[in-house]
């Protein structure tokens, strides 16, 4: 897959898994790819501090929601609006929602190949989709296309702009 270096290059990005080769593995294709600036980390702890560290703008993270709602609600997080691309074995749906809901930006299923995880953190990073700060959610947008909804809004009147994927 095709990197565009001056897009990327200057992005840190944050390994966290416990799998020592597919970090990496992981690690080496992203610099092949153009990400100059990846940390490694097996602990979410480290994960956090190298967060810090490098100001990273993305963190590829085993399933660890505790992570993922600690960056994305705690005060404390260094970065609320970090992109989250969740790489993960739990496929049921309910481990699916809840990984949405915790406010992931992608989800890629294991085994996942290396060029599927660059593929999603690159669109990720190149193309954002903007953020919802609300009481129960923070995170990015979950609809990815918007279109008129021409029926008339029960939630306060007007037109709503909703998702394809409904």
């Amino acid at each position: 897959m095709y990197v565009d270096p001056k897009k990327v290059g200057d992005e840190g990005i944050v390994i966290y898994d416990a799998d020592l080769q597919w970090r990496q593995i992981l690690t080496r294709e992203l610099h092949v790819a153009g990400f100059a600036h990846v940390t490694q980390t097996a602990t979410a702890k480290e994960a956090l501090q190298a967060i810090r560290d490098s100001a990273a703008g993305a963190i590829i993270t085993q399933h660890d929601l505790d992570l993922i709602a600690f960056l994305r609600t705690h005060k404390a997080s260094p970065n609320r609006d970090i992109v989250i691309i969740l790489v993960t074995a739990e496929l049921a749906a309910a481990d699916i929602i809840a990984g949405r809901d915790s406010g992931v930006t992608e989800i890629v299923a294991k085994p996942a190949s290396v060029d599927q995880v660059i593929k999603h953190l690159y669109e990720a990073l190149t193309h954002p989709r903007r953020f919802i700060d609300a009481k129960s959610y923070h995170g990015p947008d979950r609809r990815r296309h918007l279109r008129d909804y021409d029926k008339p809004e029960r939630r306060g009147g007007g037109k709503a702009a909703v998702s394809d994927d409904t």
